[in-house]
């Protein structure tokens, strides 16, 4: 039996809303920042924002979207919020433990959720193009139909296990496929590799302002490569390129580089060993 303090429920997702947060009663009127109180009577709210993925939210534009979750054998989301109308519902899985974005301690944690997104928009045929920065309200049920599970939040990890290795993104072939949190995580370790070779020669004579202004100008031209086809806006790429330069300026010293370089020279003669005893054998 669940106690009451682990079940997801509206206390819970109102202290996930930030203080100011995006709102909207109708996307013509466009989308404002609104204080929490008064955001939370609008039509629809940002659940997620610039700093932490709280959980999964998926945008199934069909007549059966509040049950695609148990068509497609998944587990069933913390909330399901359906326009009465058309049926299309929105999805939200909430995370146990919300994921930071971009930062450079945490690139994991942000791999695997944007393979658990990659995959369960897959197998919910989610719309790809849903940028997640806005969901049904679930408090505004004069407008939707809301359904709470009365569950518990979930574990990244465990969401993981629902998405079969054919849909991560490590295997998905062509960079125009990647959608969702994979632009993110594209953007960021082609950018993060540039960083680290670049820094030092930064740090030698120039501030850390030129460094800055050098890597978001890579930034651009990466997101272009890497997201050409659906390419992240500029206050996403600020955000990465922001993360890293202040980790990578902060903590690589002409030590901490020869150091990295030598445990790699390590790992490469160890691995050269173990070939030649195999050939041996």
């Amino acid at each position: 039996m669940y106690l009451k303090q682990d079940i997801y429920n509206a206390d819970k997702f109102k202290s996930q809303i930030q203080k100011y947060a995006l709102s909207t009663d109708d996307f013509n009127d466009g989308v404002y920042r609104n204080p929490k109180e008064k955001a939370l009577l609008k039509k629809y709210i940002g659940f997620n924002n610039r700093s932490f993925i709280n959980g999964f939210v998926f945008d199934v534009d069909h007549e059966y979207g509040a049950i695609a979750w148990d068509l497609a054998d998944l587990p069933k989301p913390n909330i399901i919020i359906q326009n009465t109308r058309n049926g299309h519902a929105h999805l939200l899985y909430a995370l146990k433990n919300p994921v930071l974005k971009t930062d450079s301690a945490r690139i994991k944690p942000l791999k695997l959720a944007s393979i658990v997104q990659c995959g369960f928009i897959e197998r919910l045929d989610a719309d790809k193009a849903y940028a997640d920065i806005l969901i049904k309200n679930p408090l505004n049920e004069a407008e939707w139909r809301t359904t709470w599970a009365e569950s518990e939040t979930y574990d990244l990890t465990y969401l993981s296990e629902f998405v079969p290795e054919v849909l991560t993104t490590k295997n998905i072939k062509s960079r125009s496929e990647i959608y969702g949190l994979g632009r993110n995580v594209n953007l960021f370790e082609d950018l993060r590799i540039i960083a680290y070779k670049e820094v030092l020669k930064y740090k030698a004579n120039k501030t850390y302002n030129d460094f800055y202004l050098g890597m978001f100008s890579k930034a651009t031209m990466l997101n272009d490569y890497s997201n050409h086809s659906n390419p992240l806006t500029y206050s996403e790429i600020k955000q990465i390129n922001t993360s890293i330069c202040k980790w990578t300026w902060r903590n690589f010293t002409a030590e901490r580089f020869s150091s990295i370089q030598s445990a790699r020279a390590k790992k490469t003669r160890k691995a050269k060993s173990l070939i030649k005893f195999l050939e041996n054998l």
